[in-house]
């Protein structure tokens, strides 16, 4: 990944901004994509997509030359200022090799996403060098079950300056503290199972000065604790200055044990970072948006997540 200083920021949102609308993975439900759509336009944006958004083959959104092409033809529209993919699922990963990072880091612009967007997030910055943002994608805009998440979106996003700070949901530092301690790094990470299937990749990441964020969905303990061991023996938590652990949305065995945390005990207890868990991010209610490559400070034992410095430039 590029030093943070040569790191590009987007802008902020303006009235009136263009927003392109991507499927970069899985195929989506099209009252998703009108309902994300009318929220935006009632914004005050104007949404443009391409006409073949809706395409689909078996569990993808069309072939990977179609949704690079896509993502190109969204980065290069100069009206544009900020992408924001329909879904997850999976997909991403088919389509980095065919991204033409030149192309993007010469029209920078907001990206958000979550889940298998983890990916194309990790490209963003290790290839093209721009900041980006995890947070809530087209569909879940669109719904009215997550007033925070809707809201910081917003927030962050049509603001230049710090974002607020991320606090865990947890009620006792007993629940949240893993690992004391106080650390800063720049924010890296997103899906646990998306940065897993990265390693031994190109884009496996570089953890050296980072504060690592994680979360998933639907991975029950003992899968947890292969994920996590995976990241350990590919070398990430050597490197990196502390964890940040968000939402591990149905990870508990129905039975209520073992727990994901049981498998995030046994892995960290012995490292020497500190581990703060319950940040209201990922696949839960709500999904906090926060940027990805700014610098953050890191309180496990009060529970905190401090931004150091505006992800976006004034508009």
């Amino acid at each position: 990944m590029p030093s943070g200083d040569s790191l590009i920021r987007p802008r902020t949102l303006r009235p009136g901004d263009v927003i392109r609308v991507v499927a970069p993975a899985s195929p989506f439900r099209d009252e998703d994509l009108q309902a994300g759509v009318s929220r935006l336009e009632s914004w005050g944006y104007r949404v443009r997509m391409r006409d073949d958004i809706r395409s689909a083959w078996h569990y993808l959104a069309g072939s990977p030359q179609r949704r690079a092409d896509e993502l190109h033809a969204a980065f290069a529209d100069p009206e544009a200022a900020a992408i924001v993919p329909v879904r997850g699922g999976y997909g991403v990963t088919t389509l980095l090799p065919l991204l033409d990072a030149k192309l993007v880091r010469g029209n920078p612009k907001i990206l958000v996403g979550c889940s298998d967007l983890t990916a194309l997030l990790q490209w963003m910055l290790s290839e093209a060098g721009i900041v980006c943002f995890h947070g809530p994608m087209l569909g879940a805009i669109g719904r009215d079950d997550d007033p925070a998440g809707i809201e910081r979106f917003r927030q962050v996003l049509e603001h230049a300056g710090k974002p607020a700070d991320l606090r865990s949901a947890f009620d006792d530092a007993h629940q949240w503290c893993f690992a004391p301690g106080v650390a800063k790094g720049r924010a890296m990470g997103g899906s646990l199972s998306l940065l897993a299937a990265l390693c031994g990749t190109p884009l496996q990441l570089d953890t050296k000065g980072a504060v690592l964020f994680l979360e998933d969905v639907g991975e029950r303990p003992y899968r947890i604790d292969r994920l996590l061991t995976q990241l350990q023996h590919s070398g990430l938590f050597d490197a990196a200055e502390a964890v940040v652990l968000g939402d591990f949305v149905g990870c508990d065995e129905a039975k209520g044990e073992p727990t994901w945390r049981d498998a995030v005990d046994r892995v960290f207890r012995s490292l020497p970072i500190p581990v703060l868990a319950g940040v209201p991010f990922g696949h839960g209610n709500p999904n906090l948006l926060f940027p990805l490559g700014t610098r953050v400070r890191v309180d496990a034992g009060k529970g905190c997540v401090e931004f150091r410095e505006s992800p976006l430039v004034s508009g």
